[in-house]
């Protein structure tokens, strides 16, 4: 019985560290409502407040970068390639690219087709 009971608490244990879906991880910088207005005129932290909203609220994965570029206004930070559209948008982290985090869109041929956060957000675990 003992034996269930510490499997039981394993597996509860490692599910509340999991990663969870979604951008639960982007809404650990803010929970800001996008707007262009808004964007256009914040600072990153700021910026970063509002990213779970923009990526919730717009398909950016096939997305055009002009179109993209209407959303966010030009980049404001630089990452590998001058193509790739990169805003940095606060947090604490110190990186090879700045102070806070940069929100990369990776371009081929005018799509984006890709996005990340360099460097990652660190999701924290409580343990209780």
């Amino acid at each position: 019985m003992w034996q269930k009971f510490y499997l039981l608490s394993v597996l509860l244990t490692l599910s509340a560290c999991s990663e969870p879906q979604g951008n639960n991880t982007l809404f650990s910088l803010g929970n800001e409502t996008f707007s262009q207005a808004a964007w256009r005129v914040a600072d990153d932290s700021t910026r970063g407040e509002m990213v779970d909203s923009f990526l919730e609220s717009h398909d950016v994965i096939g997305m055009n970068r002009e179109v993209l570029l209407g959303f966010l206004g030009e980049p404001t930070g630089y990452y590998e390639y001058d193509h790739d559209l990169a805003y940095f948008i606060g947090g604490d982290r110190q990186s090879l690219y700045g102070q806070g985090h940069l929100l990369v869109f990776f371009i081929k041929e005018g799509v984006i087709t890709e996005y990340r956060i360099i460097p990652e957000i660190e999701s924290h675990c409580l343990l209780v």
